[in-house]
């Protein structure tokens, strides 16, 4: 059985006494460089520690619980039963990110310039990715890093990152300049652009490396707009059978008809669930079941 270690970032607007104490503590309360929020910690722990190459590590927000609905149990759990795996996901649900071809495309939607700066970025360390025709689905989509990996996949994230870090760290050259540019988050203009391509290396990583196991704990997860997950699960299933199924065209065409009209589709479900449709209401509350089981895992 392989040990597993999960942290908990202790941020400095977090008191400890309210993280869960199934999880280890990791103290980025001096909060050095809060310009990398916890990527920082992160990095520093896996340049730091000696690792145990069989052991998995995670490291999570203080809003882990608040944004999965599981418990510290329940996380150790999953892991145990999927050992055999190099990464174990936990992203909690995507039924926003699903209507689009990839994590790089919804990014583009939210922080305007992403697609771009990405691929200059990719480009710049060796390693050109056509970032209009990757595909990315609930197999390898993470957010948040609620991600539990050995220190295989670890080293394979730090030597990506460790680059971007090197690029967004330097005061003249032209792509860290852009890579420091703000963009705007949660109503505010105050975050870079590097958090957001940071954000999406492990699911470039799986998305393009076959060698890397993963499994996946309940993608579809959710404890609020239900209506938006049906057409978001359709979505990820056209993506999935688009990449198992010799990349038949039908799939990505149906795929964007999907996707086009999902704020239509969502609609429908939402009115439905208001007016009292039966089959609605009833395939809702199915949905809807999923994140109290978590609560209660």
């Amino acid at each position: 059985m392989s040990d597993i270690f999960i942290y908990t970032i202790l941020n400095y607007y977090t008191k400890k006494e309210t993280l869960d104490p199934g999880f280890l503590t990791l103290d980025n309360s001096a909060n050095e460089r809060p310009d990398w929020f916890e990527y920082w910690p992160i990095r520093k722990f896996l340049l730091n520690e000696p690792l145990n190459e069989d052991a998995f590590y995670g490291f999570l927000s203080p809003r882990f619980k608040e944004k999965t609905n599981l418990s510290s149990a329940a996380v150790y759990e999953f892991i145990k039963a999927n050992s055999t795996a190099d990464i174990v996901l936990m992203t909690p649900s995507l039924h926003l990110t699903a209507y689009y071809w990839n994590v790089f495309h919804y990014g583009e939607a939210c922080h305007p310039g992403l697609l771009n700066l990405a691929t200059q970025f990719f480009r710049r360390i060796g390693r050109p990715t056509n970032l209009t025709d990757l595909v990315t689905n609930s197999r390898n989509e993470i957010y948040s890093n609620y991600m539990f990996a050995k220190p295989r996949f670890w080293r394979a994230w730090l030597e990506i990152t460790e680059q971007l870090i090197a690029i967004a760290e330097s005061p003249t050259d032209p792509l860290g300049i852009e890579l420091r540019k703000l963009t705007t988050y949660r109503g505010k203009t105050d975050v870079q652009m590097k958090i957001f391509i940071m954000e999406r290396i492990p699911t470039w990583l799986l998305a393009r490396n076959s060698d890397f196991v993963a499994a996946v704990r309940d993608p579809f997860v959710v404890r609020s707009r239900l209506y938006k997950v049906p057409g978001a699960i359709i979505c990820d299933a056209l993506k999935v059978a688009y990449v198992t199924n010799g990349r038949q065209e039908q799939y990505k065409d149906l795929f964007r008809y999907m996707s086009r009209f999902g704020k239509f589709f969502s609609l429908q479900m939402r009115l439905g669930n208001f007016l009292g449709f039966r089959a609605i209401r009833s395939s809702l509350s199915a949905l809807s079941s999923y994140w109290t089981k978590a609560g209660k895992s």
